[in-house]
């Protein structure tokens, strides 16, 4: 004969906040700060970060390059990335047609 199956005992689920819930909270409006800013003050700010973002992704290319270039492994760039050491590599090697393929 089989084994009798129980059915399983539900179990009182804990309340923690849904992530969800607390990513929302965070993107429901601007900051105070950024809500008080002109429309001539957003533009601005709006064309500094871009600036510090093209900056940091040139800067991020160099420090992948060099890594690549000491024979730094994917796995371990990918690791810094946050990103899965294919994900780093495709996407380092689209930005960079030709680079170094270690």
């Amino acid at each position: 004969m089989s084994k009798s199956r129980r059915k399983p005992v539900p179990r009182a689920r804990t309340t923690q906040p849904d992530r969800r819930d607390q990513a929302a909270a965070r993107q429901s409006g601007p900051p105070k700060r950024v809500a008080q800013l002109s429309g001539a003050e957003l533009l601005e700010q709006i064309r500094q970060v871009r600036i510090e973002r093209d900056n940091a992704v040139a800067e991020l290319a160099m420090l992948i390059d060099a890594a690549v270039s000491q024979d730094l492994g994917w796995p371990q760039i990918a690791s810094q990335l946050g990103v899965t050491r294919q994900a780093a590599r495709q996407q380092y090697q689209r930005r960079h047609p030709g680079g170094a393929s270690h």
